[in-house]
């Protein structure tokens, strides 16, 4: 547009005035807009005189940006999608913000907007391959509803090509479509209810569903559903994530990870990744309960050997020594990455018994390994490196270790008169990661459970 000469600077604003080319700018402006491969839209980027160019277009049946392979835009910009659809577009993105209530987020032209413009996808994107419905998952507020899920549903059952979909909810009747194409790789969605998995898994069908599927993200919001999800799954998975609204306590996982080992589709799962919702995460406060998983939860998961991401970020404890370590190491032989409550933190109920030794020694043991988040106990590491002679330690661990992030507790005055040379000897052990060490005090911990 400043090109065309209708932008004279990128700050210019012409209040609410409409922006109206004549046909010389608009065929510059067409010029360039042809060279634009990916755009990315977000309000308070744009100044008006934009929005007011492609409001106007929005009217007519041109396509500004005919080569467009990749467009993302938030939620207050559908209303000016409409020129940007194009036959080439492969991947769309749209952001819509749970910082507060959707309903207010939201306002009427908006939704209708967002409803014309889902029903106009099948047509107007006919080579789409990656839908994205993004919502931040991390709220509890449930902001889907039936008017938005069904326009989005009827455009997932009119595109032949997708292959990729990220959307908060489907009806089971366009679950079962893309389980159909041969082209889909990967859904990330609310998990289905029991009675919508019986339907879509149901015996009376024939043909083979998810065919070609490699990734399942799942938002949980009722356990039993998981169960009967792992029991009829029917085609061999890579990964797989499981978002819980509910506490993971053992007996909940035990089950679960007792039919992924005995289940034939799971028997190549490569990645696992399960993360649960906590009220404290967003309201700033740390109410953390008392459950502790211990390795025998664990261990029916070391009979998918082929496991190279695992992954538990949960707001129990996970209660782990250095023989479990060891035994984690033998049953996964391509481990590459394990995070262990990587966002919640050294929070144990009771000091975690690996200690900065052991962590070398596993270390050691996974010649794969590339990222480790695990708690470590601070007892013995004097003992074990000594802090006298810090310069003259030679580092002992694999060289394959990018990332790292340890957490301990210990009390105040050791953490005040050691805290530097701990980062120190991270550092020297660990010369080629990009170390993240947190250490808590002691005193701070246990006033959370007073």
């Amino acid at each position: 547009m400043k090109c065309g000469g209708i932008i004279v600077s990128p700050n210019t604003t012409l209040g609410d005035d409409h922006v109206i080319p004549t046909e010389s700018q608009l065929a510059i402006i067409c010029r360039y807009a042809n060279r634009v491969r990916f755009l990315k839209m977000s309000f308070h980027d744009w100044p008006h005189p934009v929005q007011s160019f492609l409001q106007i277009l929005a009217y007519s049946s041109k396509v500004l940006m005919p080569n467009l392979r990749d467009l993302r835009v938030t939620c207050d910009l559908v209303h000016l999608l409409r020129p940007l659809l194009g036959p080439r577009l492969q991947h769309l993105s749209i952001n819509v913000s749970t910082s507060v209530n959707y309903r207010r987020d939201l306002d009427f032209w908006q939704r209708i907007s967002l409803h014309t413009i889902l029903r106009s996808l099948p047509t107007t994107c006919p080579s789409l391959e990656s839908f994205d419905f993004n919502l931040d998952f991390s709220s509890r507020l449930d902001p889907w509803d039936a008017p938005l899920a069904l326009p989005v549903s009827y455009a997932i059952q009119n595109m032949q090509k997708l292959r990729t979909v990220n959307v908060p909810a489907i009806t089971k009747d366009a679950l079962t479509y893309l389980g159909g194409l041969s082209s889909f790789t990967s859904i990330k969605t609310h998990l289905p209810t029991c009675s919508d998995l019986e339907y879509v898994f149901g015996s009376s069908r024939s043909h083979i569903l998810f065919e070609n599927l490699e990734s399942v993200d799942w938002k949980i919001a009722e356990w039993q559903d998981v169960e009967t999800f792992t029991c009829l799954w029917p085609r061999n998975i890579i990964t797989m994530s499981l978002r819980s609204e509910v506490k993971f306590n053992p007996g909940l996982l035990q089950v679960l990870f007792d039919s992924l080992h005995t289940r034939e589709a799971f028997r190549n799962l490569q990645c696992i990744r399960l993360s649960e919702f906590s009220p404290s995460l967003s309201t700033g406060l740390f109410q953390f309960v008392e459950i502790v998983i211990t390795i025998d939860t664990i261990r029916p998961l070391f009979y998918l050997r082929a496991l190279r991401v695992v992954e538990f970020d949960t707001g129990s404890s996970i209660s782990l020594n250095e023989d479990d370590l060891k035994e984690m190491a033998k049953a996964w032989p391509c481990l590459e990455v394990l995070l262990l409550n990587e966002t919640y933190g050294c929070h144990d109920p009771k000091p975690p018994a690996v200690t900065l030794a052991g962590v070398v020694r596993f270390v050691k043991l996974c010649p794969h390994l590339t990222k480790l988040g695990i708690n470590f106990t601070l007892n013995d590491v004097n003992e074990d490196f000594g802090f006298d002679n810090l310069h003259d330690l030679e580092s002992r661990a694999s060289n394959t270790l990018e990332h790292l992030t340890l957490r301990s507790r210990a009390e105040e005055h050791v953490l005040t008169s050691h805290y530097s040379r701990l980062n120190m000897l991270v550092k020297k052990l660990f010369p080629r990661a990009k170390c993240r060490c947190q250490f808590i005090s002691v005193d701070w911990f246990e006033s959370l459970y007073a």
